[in-house]
């Protein structure tokens, strides 16, 4: 079969003619058709589009984030909407928002910046340092809300206006932190889209009900709370959809749970 040299030195075969047909050759495909399935199946983990050499010796970190995730999230889901009288807004859960939720994403978001991941990198270790910064909050020994307290209660601070009314502006922050991350998102899968979705409704509703509390008018705050434990609630239910998902593809599990891929929209746009 003759063959040319191309502009970067590459050696690349050429299309067989009529005579090299005769003499028994036959053309080789140089295209492969994918079905739905198989490129939804190829694109699985959508923030890994772009990986380096070093992430196919290795195993996938995403998970480990995401069961953090999941099992920080859904109890403080639950104690925000008051379930069973639950209370406190989250003190209960000092040591999982710290080990569960802050300690395995930050490690996850190193592994991801290790095999060149930068969108989860950020995602990561933005969510899990807001994690610690929350949990730190509550802790008497880092006398955050104390202050606010006339007595230098921690407990006494964090239900004062002037804490509330101020710490309201971290919510903002993480607001429009997770609606840059739902615009990303919508490069990857619907999945993860809603996702985002879901925490930037949380951070606003934890805002105003903040602010609501701060100015005294608790009905209206505590409504903004429960309305935040909800979102927060369909966010962790996500996460453990996508968890389930790409549990069942590291082990090759025979069941295709779909994830919305979104991917093939952009590229069909950029083709036009």
């Amino acid at each position: 079969m003759d063959s040319d040299i191309s502009q970067n030195g590459e050696t690349k075969a050429a299309f067989p003619n009529k005579e090299s047909t005769l003499n028994g050759l036959t053309p080789v495909p140089t295209s492969v058709t994918l079905s739905a399935e198989q490129f939804e199946r190829l694109y699985l983990s959508p923030m890994t589009v772009r990986q380096s050499s070093l992430a196919k010796k290795v195993g996938n970190p995403t998970p480990l984030a995401l069961g953090g995730f999941v099992i920080t999230t859904t109890p403080l889901a639950c104690c925000l909407m008051a379930w069973r009288g639950a209370s406190g807004n989250g003190v209960a859960f000092i040591g999982p928002i710290i080990f569960l939720g802050g300690l395995l994403l930050l490690i996850t978001s190193i592994l991801e910046f290790i095999i060149g991941n930068t969108f989860p990198c950020v995602v990561f270790g933005t969510i899990g340092g807001f994690w610690f910064a929350f949990a730190a909050t509550m802790i008497p020994a880092f006398n955050a809300a104390a202050p606010y307290s006339s007595t230098s209660d921690t407990a006494a601070g964090l239900a004062s206006e002037g804490f509330m009314n101020t710490y309201a502006f971290l919510f903002i922050t993480m607001a429009v932190l997770m609606l840059i991350f739902m615009i990303c998102a919508t490069r990857i899968n619907v999945v993860y889209t809603l996702i985002f979705l879901s925490l930037l409704l949380v951070f606003l509703l934890l805002s105003a009900a903040y602010w609501q509390l701060g100015q005294g008018n608790a009905a209206i705050g505590d409504r903004c709370v429960k309305g935040a434990g909800a979102s927060l609630f369909v966010a962790s239910l996500l996460g453990f959809y996508l968890l389930i998902v790409q549990l069942f593809e590291s082990i090759g599990f025979p069941c295709f749970l779909p994830v919305g891929d979104l991917a093939a929209l952009w590229t069909r746009k950029q083709a036009k």
